[in-house]
Parts: C-alpha cells; structure tokens; sequence
C-alpha cells in the first residue's frame, strides 16, 4: 500500500555511532548535555547501545485515506539502516464511529513478512489464500506473502478506539518465492514477560525478554516487542550480537531509550552492539523495539518490486 499525502515533515537529529555524551532536545537539535546514569550498566558501558538518530515519525495517510505514523519507510533512514525491516506503520490511537474506519481495501504483497499487531480495537481481515478472520485486542496476524498474496484488511470496524501496527520485513532471495502463508496469535497464546515488581511488561511477538520467547520463529532472525513502563521504571534489554540494526518507536509517555530523552512518535535508531537501555519519566512510557540480523538484500516497501516490477501485475492483481 502506498502513502497518499504527507502531513508533517520529521524533525531529524543525527549522531555518529558511538556516541554517548551528546544529546537530542525534543525538538532535534543536538546538546551536549551529560548523560545520566539510567540504571544497570551506567551510559558510559561499551556494552550498551548509543542513539545514531532520532526523530519525529512523519504523519501520513495510508489505505483507504487514515491518518498513520510511519516510524521506518520514509526518507529519514536508508534502506541499509533499517535492514531487514522495509516498513513501520502505527494507526492511530484515535476513535471512529461505527463504518467510518474503511481500512486498506485489497491490496498485493510479495517476498516479504507483513506482521499486523492491534493493541486497541478491532478489524476483519481476508485474503487470496482464503483465509477469513477477525482480530481484536492484542492479537496479531503475521503473514508471509512469499511468491505473492492479495488481502484486504481493517474493515468492519465497529467503532471506538483503535490502534495499531503494521511491520514488513525482507525475506532473502532464498525464501521470496515460497509458498505464502497466514497465522494468527491471539492475545492469550502471545508470550508476555514482567519484571518481579511488575514496573516493566513486554508483549513478545518476535524474539526474546529473559527467558520468555514468542511463539514464533521468523525466517528472518528479528526481535519485535512491545514494551510498557511504569512511571520512573527502568529496563536493560539484551539483544544477540547478530541484531545489529535496533530501531525504538515511542508510541505513549515519555522516557529516555539509551540515554536520549523522547516523547510520543519518537524514533530512535541504534548503534550495532550492546544491550538497550529503557528508562520511564514520571509520566510512564510505552514503545515497539525492532531489533534483527541484516540480509544485505534488496528489497522494497512500496508498489514496485526491487527488480521493477509492480507487485500488482506479478502477484495477478486486485480482486
């Protein structure tokens, strides 16, 4: 699917790797303002992760004309920094009334994973395989659209609240052509971890928190989390050398995600080793973290393939 009209241009900040005593205000521009120490570790670890860039997700409209962030897929980080993910939507969280919401009528994929993660509300999905379904919160759809798959998805929103997200990872050459598949994790088989006090909690939808792995094993080694921090809590996430791309996404509260301060629709993107550092401000803090192993492969988030073709004219079209 493609973004039809861009709303807001991004407030970007760029850090060289490794960096860890400067810092981005709210509104971009870099400081030189000493980091605190934000739990185990202290910010001067070489165990933990700097930020390389941060900004404000660009607001846009997707589908059938909703309003999206789009924290990864735009102009503010190249394809090799965000590899192997192609593409990060959140929708909303905003209220519709009953039948305003359309969703994303029929649309193609191909060669590549496409993960919808609802964390409020309720939307129908169906597609070319067959399949039928619904999913309501904290459920999530992952999809491999391998040789190609059509689907339509959001529809029949009752009204009310509504938010989620929609991810995309690269397959490898190895795998863009396989058979194209469809499962659901509902809320209650996903994995969920929280610390012993019960200040940090972590839904699992890919990868690992502690010893509590999801349910599903990617092709594409990659961690995909859900975090949510009370007021003033504070995280270390380890994440496997092989992650070298880490991308945090804010979506509530506020915080600092390795010792850069941020706020809602704040994207951060990470050095390419050590562990992640989360700390919540007074007022709590929720983000996706998107971590995984790099491809090196071409790949493409838009309407076009990465070898020209129209993913419309390979996959058979729209039904």
């Amino acid at each position: 699917s493609n973004s039809l009209l861009l709303l807001l241009a991004p407030t970007l900040c760029s850090l060289p790797t490794g960096t860890t005593e400067d810092t981005c205000d709210m509104d971009g521009k870099a400081n030189a303002d000493t980091k605190k120490s934000l739990g185990s570790g202290g910010t001067g670890s070489s165990q933990l992760r700097s930020v390389v860039k941060k900004f404000q997700a660009a607001e846009m409209r997707e589908g059938a004309g909703f309003k999206i962030h789009r924290p990864i897929g735009g102009s503010e980080m190249t394809t090799a920094e965000t590899d192997p993910f192609l593409m990060l939507d959140e929708l909303g969280p905003t209220t519709y009334k009953k039948g305003e919401f359309e969703g994303a009528p029929w649309h193609p994929h191909r060669g590549q994973d496409t993960v919808m993660y609802i964390r409020e509300g309720q939307g129908d999905h169906q597609d070319s395989m067959g399949n039928k379904g619904r999913l309501y919160a904290g459920d999530c759809q992952w999809m491999t659209a391998g040789s190609g798959i059509i689907h339509d998805e959001g529809r029949n929103h009752p009204g009310g609240a509504l938010h989620g997200f929609q991810m995309w990872i690269n397959l490898p050459k190895t795998h863009k052509m396989m058979d194209p598949s469809y499962k659901t994790i509902r809320n209650k088989e996903k994995p969920k971890f929280s610390t012993p006090d019960g200040s940090v909690e972590a839904h699992i939808i890919a990868g690992k928190v502690g010893d509590v792995k999801a349910k599903i094993q990617p092709i594409v080694p990659i961690q995909y989390i859900e975090f949510v921090l009370k007021p003033n809590a504070t995280y270390t996430h380890k994440l496997p050398e092989e992650m070298e791309t880490c991308i945090v996404y804010i979506f509530e509260g506020e915080g600092a995600v390795a010792g850069m301060k941020g706020g809602r629709a704040t994207t951060l993107l990470l050095s390419k080793s050590g562990d992640v550092q989360l700390t919540a401000s007074e007022k709590g803090m929720g983000l996706m973290l998107l971590a995984g192993k790099p491809i090196k492969e071409p790949g493409s988030n838009g309407e076009y393939q990465e070898g020209g073709e129209r993913v419309e004219d390979v996959v058979g079209g729209c039904v």
